[in-house]
C-alpha cells in the first residue's frame, strides 16, 4: 500500500515506529552486566539479601533500581558494595534530537540509567583483620536511604533540585570517593 505521499506504508510505519523508541532502550537495553568476582573465589553473592549465586557470576540487574551486593565466606569478613543508578548521556541525546518520546520510553524502562559501579570486585579478608570501607550497616543505609529519595521525587515530595542535593549529601556521607570532584568535600 502506498500513503498520499507516494511512501510506502510499511517504510512509514517502520519510520514511526524506530523514532518511538528510546535510544538507550535500542542500544542499552533495560538490563546492565555487573560482573562480580572475589579473592577468594567461589564466596556467596547476595543481592539485596538474598542468594544468587557465587562468584565469580555475572548479574543482569535491572538499570532503574539501586541494589546492594554483599558477598561472604565463611572464615572471612563479609563485604557488602551499593550498585547504584545514575542517569545516563543517552538521555540528553534523546532530548536534544527532540526525543521527548524516547525519552519516556527510556525512562519506563529504565534504560536512561547506567549502574555504578559497573563491576564489583572484593578482597575477602580473614575474620581477624580490620576492614577499610563501609560497615555492614552503613551500606544497607546508604542504599535504602537512596530508595527513599527516589520514592519521594516519584511522588513529587522532592524537586529535583532537592532530590539532587540530597543525593549529592548521600555520597558524601556514605560514599564520598565516587562523587565527581566538583562535588566531592572540600579540605579545609
Amino acid at each position: 500500500m502506498i500513503c498520499k505521499s507516494g511512501i510506502p506504508a510499511f517504510a512509514l510505519i517502520a519510520a514511526i515506529a524506530t523514532l518511538a523508541q528510546g535510544c538507550a532502550t535500542v542500544i542499552k537495553g533495560s538490563t546492565q552486566p555487573i560482573p562480580v568476582t572475589s579473592d577468594p573465589s567461589a564466596a556467596d553473592i547476595l543481592l539485596d539479601g538474598n542468594l544468587v549465586g557465587q562468584t565469580p557470576k555475572t548479574l543482569a540487574l535491572k538499570r532503574s533500581s539501586n541494589y546492594l551486593i554483599t558477598i561472604q565466606k565463611t572464615g572471612f569478613v563479609q563485604q557488602s558494595v551499593p550498585v547504584v543508578k545514575d542517569i545516563g548521556g543517552a538521555v540528553w541525546g534523546n532530548v536534544l534530537a527532540g526525543g521527548l518520546i524516547g525519552w519516556g520510553v527510556d525512562a519506563a524502562s529504565g534504560a536512561q540509567y547506567n549502574l555504578a559501579p559497573a563491576s564489583v570486585y572484593v578482597k575477602l579478608l580473614p575474620v581477624n583483620t580490620a576492614v577499610n570501607g563501609l560497615a555492614l550497616d552503613d551500606s544497607n543505609t546508604f542504599v535504602s536511604q537512596l530508595n527513599v529519595l527516589e520514592q519521594q521525587h516519584d511522588s513529587k515530595q522532592l524537586s529535583d533540585q532537592d532530590y539532587v542535593n540530597a543525593r549529592v549529601e548521600l555520597f558524601r556521607k556514605y560514599m564520598p570517593a565516587a562523587l565527581p570532584a566538583e562535588s566531592a568535600p572540600q579540605a579545609k
